[in-house]
């Protein structure tokens, strides 16, 4: 099996299971008032059982920097006249500083101990990707998927027809899948007839020497993750280019500095600010060395500052390097949910992609300007049509 086919996947394509598209999470986001939630005294996101804000006797910073932070969501939106989420993340990542009125909102408020602007704009990027990763749940508030039951039937509502098709390009093509998503539910779908667990993406288990802490009925115990190999060895890959809600990064010691050297999984029930590594000692004994470097999942955001990110060694780079690569080998390209936004990722495509000999399909049935414009450069066959009513024929 030589022939292989790209698909490129945007939100749209995770929106019919109840996924926010991006208008959602912007309204989301900016009506988030942190009255159910908390941060814990390690930094991270967190609810109590009984649905009202958790108590821990005493304000934590990080509620301070949330406050700052959701202040700036609205200053932004009082002053651009709208608010979205990734202009806003370049915002407070390289203009905040420089803009008088924001030095302005932080004096004039308590923000707990924070003494400088600059200071607090670098706490809340941990604040903020915690809150980008807590709205993004489906329709039943589900984001892992690790405990879905196997789907054999042909019929998945919303997805019944794309998933006809991976099954059957799966007969005669290596399936390259590009998403820009962060969550999970592409994975889920390898326990079904379209794909029939025959998904990889990159990630092993065995041989891993990291390790994560599951806490289960206060009990804990190391667990084995997943890290990134980049052994693609099944007819279906899955390149996240964008990163995702469970991928982080473990930094190992090297003397009085923190080094980053892979790429792990984390599961549910594992948070990513405790994981470990199997490693030996002078002595030959091995023992648990710990990464304490991480408050979220390593996931790319903003409409520049994503874009610097594309060349980091450790897997960006790699992934990108192989969406070219597939791009070029590919007979055919088809495009799902994906709004034609990305300057960076539409010249790929115009680059690498044979668009003048080969065929790509666009798939949406709400189409905007944007990829309208895209469509026509790429020569492409714009297909108004649900993915759960595309049949075959429509992608030959």
């Amino acid at each position: 099996m030589n022939k292989s086919l790209s698909f490129l996947l945007g939100a749209g394509f995770s929106a019919p299971m109840g996924y926010p598209v991006g208008k959602d999470l912007n309204k989301s986001l900016l009506k988030c008032t942190g009255e159910n939630f908390s941060f814990n005294t390690d930094g991270l996101l967190c609810f109590s059982t009984d649905g009202k804000k958790p108590d821990f006797g005493f304000i934590p910073d990080y509620e301070f920097e949330f406050d700052f932070c959701r202040d700036l969501m609205l200053y932004f939106n009082d002053t651009k006249g709208y608010f979205d989420y990734e202009e806003f993340y370049d915002f407070f990542i390289y203009k905040a500083k420089e803009d008088p009125k924001v030095e302005k909102l932080f004096i004039s408020k308590n923000y707990g101990s924070h003494k400088h602007l600059t200071d607090m704009l670098f706490s809340i990027k941990n604040i903020f990707n915690q809150l980008v990763i807590n709205f993004l749940v489906d329709k039943e508030g589900n984001s892992w998927y690790d405990n879905a039951a196997y789907m054999g039937v042909p019929s998945f509502s919303g997805y019944t027809g794309i998933l006809n098709c991976f099954h059957n390009f799966g007969k005669d093509y290596l399936v390259n899948v590009h998403t820009l998503n962060h969550d999970l539910f592409f994975e889920r779908l390898n326990y079904t007839f379209g794909l029939q667990g025959e998904l990889c993406d990159g990630f092993e288990e065995l041989g891993s020497p990291y390790y994560g802490d599951l806490s289960v009925d206060k009990r804990s115990y190391k667990c084995r993750l997943e890290y990134y190999t980049g052994n693609y060895d099944k007819k279906y890959r899955l390149f996240k280019l964008h990163g995702s809600k469970d991928y982080g990064i473990y930094y190992a010691s090297n003397g009085s500095t923190l080094m980053p050297e892979n790429y792990i999984k984390t599961r549910r029930g594992i948070s990513i600010n405790k994981l470990f590594k199997e490693i030996e000692d002078s002595n030959k004994k091995l023992f648990y060395e710990r990464c304490w470097i991480n408050y979220h999942a390593d996931f790319l955001t903003g409409t520049s500052s994503k874009i610097e990110r594309y060349q980091e060694p450790l897997l960006f780079n790699i992934l990108f390097d192989n969406f070219k690569k597939n791009l070029n080998e590919s007979e055919k390209l088809i495009i799902i949910g994906y709004g034609g936004k990305d300057t960076e990722i539409n010249k790929m495509l115009l680059s690498h992609f044979d668009f003048k000999n080969k065929p790509t399909f666009i798939i949406d049935p709400f189409a905007g300007d944007e990829i309208k414009n895209l469509n026509f450069k790429l020569g492409g066959s714009l297909i108004e049509k649900e993915i759960e009513d595309i049949e075959i024929e429509d992608l030959l």
